[in-house]
């Protein structure tokens, strides 16, 4: 396999046709505003957008078993750390300057406390060497980046920086705690605890890896119910080693991916954060199942490749009608469409669950509209931001016939860790060909719901510890976002982290940690029922 750290990042490639604000109350002057500025959208929460013409690349994209293209586009975006040719030029200050620009949206009493987190760990650090001969350093700097992409606040990116220090190095919980208030002491402790106590147990040689790998992930179910950005920066750190695990010997992938893919991806799942999860997701497959990944990816370029004038066609139909709306030019202040292609994981478990081929799959284009609603928009029952996203479903409708059986209302009854959006999937040109195109319709507040899921919570200045969440007073964050999550969005997220408290009190003395661990894999991170009574309840 080639190193996935040199390949792009494994999420998926956007076709970005954005309709910017109106602020004119001409009808006329607004629309032609829009036309002008439509391909002009910035990219998305550190996640990359592309236009239409880079849009034309994604079919060699496609074709490579392994996302590796020699595209100068792409190469902006390439997992690799930015110090990986030149490791020997690594100093505090050139790290500080790579990572500054991602965590911009802190203050700047903020961004002093996590460029001192940075020297302490770049000291701490200093002399050791990761499996690919680069300085260690360059590890918790990327998995602060990635929690940077997902705006999480100071003390998450911090403890980022810091994860390591305590468990390799003569860093202490109190030094950090002095330095850096309790908060990051209790995130560093807990990622401190997960990664130390397979060690210990290790050495005990009636323990089988198993059982050492089940007590590692006990300890992290339970430090997570105290603390939640435990298994956040948990994650970041896993994502950044799936970006590196090329140099991890043949062995050690298979296993680390398979881990992945049973415990943490289903955790960013659970949590909502559907960025990592499908990052997770698709570099977990291309190692545990390379030969399907590949044909996955074939068969993808292929669809591309046979559909991209329908999908091109359908963008601008569907882009040209909701500029002519007058509804939504009142009601809205942008709309934006992507398309988006369907992960390559997520094309599997349906081959799977549906018992067919690979050859077989015949949809994989999304258009994916997110519409951000004027301030004023909600005082009424007529002109709430879920009453627009209805309203762009009837003209979805109108254009296009709908899959009968294919519509998914997310908004009216939101998945488990708070995701909303209205799917549904049409046939664009009924009587030329029968290319399926679903379409998903969100408002911007959603969309970061469902791509940072609890990290947007987080990113909010919103605080949960346990069973209590507050916020602070202004309910804004430093960038003057409102804070976009409530108490019943709250209790949603963490109700299933209190049951694993509740298990561990329950069953205390009575189940081993492989017991606990199989509990929590397979009845939270497993299937579910849901049952409803018959007033929707």
């Amino acid at each position: 396999l080639s190193c996935a750290s040199k390949a792009p990042r494994v999420l998926t490639g956007f076709l970005a046709s954005t309709a910017n604000p109106s602020q004119s109350s001409s009808f006329a002057d607004a629309r032609h505003r829009r036309r002008n500025r439509i391909r002009s959208a910035p990219d998305v929460g550190g996640w990359h957008s592309m236009d239409v013409s880079v849009f034309v690349l994604l079919e060699k994209l496609f074709r490579s078993s392994l996302l590796h293209v020699g595209c100068k586009r792409w190469q902006l975006y390439c997992s690799s750390s930015v110090f990986s040719d030149t490791s020997s030029e690594v100093s505090p200050e050139r790290m500080w300057e790579d990572l500054k620009p991602t965590i911009s949206y802190l203050s700047p009493k903020e961004l002093e406390l996590v460029h001192n987190a940075l020297r302490l760990a770049f000291y701490a650090h200093d002399g050791q060497k990761r499996r690919s001969g680069e300085p260690f350093i360059i590890h918790p700097v990327e998995v602060a980046r990635i929690l940077g992409e997902l705006e999480l606040d100071w003390e998450s990116i911090a403890a980022g920086l810091l994860h390591d220090t305590v468990e390799d190095t003569n860093v202490t919980f109190e030094r950090i705690e002095e330095e850096f208030g309790p908060t990051v002491r209790r995130i560093v402790e807990g990622e401190t605890k997960v990664s130390k106590l397979g060690k210990l147990k290790y050495k005990n040689e009636n323990d089988s890896v198993q059982d050492v790998k089940a007590d590692d992930l006990r300890q992290m179910f339970l430090s997570m119910t105290e603390e939640v950005r435990v298994i956040i920066v948990k994650l970041a750190d896993r994502l950044h080693n799936m970006r590196t695990l090329c140099h991890m010997p043949p062995h050690k992938q298979s296993s680390i991916a398979m881990e992945t893919l049973q415990v943490f991806a289903p955790l960013a799942k659970l949590l909502g954060m559907y960025q990592i999860k499908s990052e997770l997701e698709n570099l977990s497959f291309m190692y545990t199942n390379p030969e399907d990944y590949a044909k996955v990816k074939r068969r993808v370029a292929d669809l591309y490749n046979e559909h991209e004038k329908e999908l091109v066609e359908a963008d601008k139909i569907l882009m040209k009608r909701i500029e002519n709306d007058q509804f939504l030019d009142l009601m809205t202040l942008k709309t934006e469409i992507r398309a988006v292609c369907k992960e390559p994981y997520s094309i599997y478990k349906s081959v799977l669950k549906s018992n067919s081929s690979i050859s077989e799959v015949n949809q994989i284009a999304q258009l994916r509209i997110i519409i951000k609603p004027k301030p004023s928009v909600g005082v009424g029952p007529l002109c709430s931001p879920q009453q627009i996203c209805y309203h762009v479903l009837g003209l979805v409708h109108d254009i296009w016939t709908p899959v009968p059986r294919a519509m998914k209302d997310y908004i009216a009854t939101p998945k488990p860790n708070g995701y909303q959006s209205l799917h549904t999937t049409v046939i664009p040109f009924l009587y030329e060909s029968m290319f399926r195109l679903e379409v998903q319709i969100r408002t911007e507040e959603m969309n970061l719901i469902a791509e940072r899921g609890i990290a947007a919570h987080y990113s909010g200045r919103v605080f949960v510890t346990g069973l209590v969440g507050h916020a602070e007073a202004n309910g804004r964050s430093s960038r003057g976002k409102a804070v976009c999550l409530n108490n019943a969005n709250i209790a949603l997220r963490i109700g299933w982290l209190n049951a694993i408290r509740e298990w561990q009190e329950e069953f205390v003395g009575n189940m081993s940690s492989r017991e606990f661990v199989d509990t929590i894999t397979r009845d939270l991170l497993g299937s579910r029922v849901f049952v409803f009574t018959p007033r929707g309840e």
